[in-house]
């Protein structure tokens, strides 16, 4: 009795063998991977395009630290909303916002490549002083906002107010 049920035993678990085996030979698993037939670069909007051409364009002035610009901008950005972080009375040594500006090397270079370069760090500007004429503006301070000088729309001079 014992042989039989020990045969029995054998060629059941011989049969649900083999016909695993078959099943997995039946439906072999694809182990190689597809690519994509094209790839195709994906479109900026002409804004996007354009912002990032003149942060290329500001990296290559000498003395521009772009690198240190971004760093500082995802450390302003850490602290808190807006320029939360350009507005610290007990930090009179080192300041976000006007390092940020710093490295940007703004002088000698044209308002219309600026602008969109100081609005993707999300900080506020202004015209002080526009040819050698002031400007009229208003007297109440906004941390961080970058007032600029012009001469024929080139900047000469800058400031942040803190």
């Amino acid at each position: 009795m014992k042989k039989a049920v020990l045969s029995v035993v054998s060629v059941v678990t011989f049969l649900a063998a083999c016909s695993s085996t078959s099943s997995q030979l039946a439906n072999p698993i694809d182990s190689t991977t597809t690519a994509p037939k094209s790839l195709e670069p994906v479109e900026k909007e002409p804004e996007q395009q354009f912002i990032e051409d003149m942060w290329d364009k500001q990296a290559a002035r000498p003395g521009a630290d772009i690198e240190k610009v971004f760093r500082l901008y995802q450390e302003k950005a850490a602290i808190g909303p807006k320029n939360m972080a350009c507005w610290d009375p007990q930090n009179i040594e080192a300041d976000v916002c006007t390092e940020l500006v710093k490295s940007m090397v703004l002088l000698d270079v044209h308002l219309k490549e600026i602008i969109p370069l100081l609005d993707s760090l999300e900080l506020p500007w202004r015209l002080v002083v526009r040819d050698c004429e002031p400007q009229a503006v208003t007297k109440d301070i906004q941390a961080g906002r970058v007032n600029l000088e012009t001469i024929d729309d080139v900047v000469t001079g800058y400031f942040v107010e803190r």
